[in-house]
């Protein structure tokens, strides 16, 4: 970290992916004077160009690792700043683009458009894959406040904390009825909090964005959805929808048949 005299030199940069964390977060005007009140803010697309090989106390990186373009980008950042930081559920967990990763080749590969000789296309993994990450913020996108509350704990020498508690933790807080009770597919008792259940407090269930929580109970969960009807080809894709790469290895959902609609 930089010294105390002296404000953090702060990066925002992104790979492959959909640029929302980045955006939710320069849309609101008084979030951008309050992170420059806190941080010598030095590279964040939209905003400020690229530093060249300027170095950095902390770099907050979105998107997927998809392509050696990609992978290239990572490591260079990696290697220029104190703190790399994860940000959002595409370089945390892989997110939706990672979902390719369960999806037979031969499915997907006449969507793909022709890309430029020089591109190599990577399976779509999240940036701890290939490289060491000090923390993680996620979220389909984070919450804005997630990532001013991260920098000012660093600021202040503290070591910042992921929330690990369920979101069901969070959802019971705020009075919500139970989504598994109306019989839907929801991912809150396996599924970091945090997010103060801002999907489930407008009755739309838990995808997962946030990735597991450390202590989750895949057993009794996967047993309590097949108990409410549910097969386990839904379920599957379900958990795999966000996070399914950072699920356990070990975890063995029974496949059910494909649908045939």
């Amino acid at each position: 970290m930089a010294k105390k005299d002296k404000k953090p030199v702060v990066g925002f940069y992104g790979l492959t992916g959909c640029a929302g964390c980045l955006l939710s977060f320069i849309f609101n005007e008084n979030e951008i004077v309050s992170l420059l009140g806190m941080v010598d803010l030095a590279a964040f697309p939209f905003i400020k160009g690229k530093q060249g090989d300027k170095e950095f106390d902390i770099i907050f990186l979105e998107g997927v690792v998809c392509s050696n373009d990609d992978l290239d980008m990572l490591k260079k950042l990696r290697a220029k700043t104190k703190i790399l930081v994860s940000l959002g559920a595409c370089a945390s967990t892989g997110c939706i683009p990672a979902y390719r990763n369960f999806i037979d080749e031969a499915k997907y590969l006449p969507l793909m458009y022709e890309k430029v000789h020089r591109i190599k296309d990577k399976d779509p993994k999240p940036i701890d894959a290939y490289v060491h990450v000090d923390f993680t913020i996620p979220g389909c996108p984070p919450n804005r406040e997630e990532v001013k509350s991260f920098i000012k704990q660093l600021i202040l020498g503290k070591t910042p904390r992921l929330y690990n508690d369920p979101v069901c933790v969070e959802c019971k807080l705020n009075g919500n009825h139970c989504l598994l009770d109306e019989g839907k597919i929801c991912l809150g008792p396996i599924t970091r909090g945090g997010c103060d259940s801002v999907c489930t407090n407008g009755r739309f269930e838990c995808w997962g964005c946030r990735g597991p929580c450390p202590d989750a109970n895949y057993e009794a969960f996967i047993a309590l959805i097949k108990d409410k009807g549910h097969n386990s080809r839904t379920l599957k894709e379900r958990m795999q929808s966000f996070a399914g790469l950072k699920l356990p290895d070990e975890l063995q959902i029974e496949d059910a048949p494909d649908y045939v609609g």
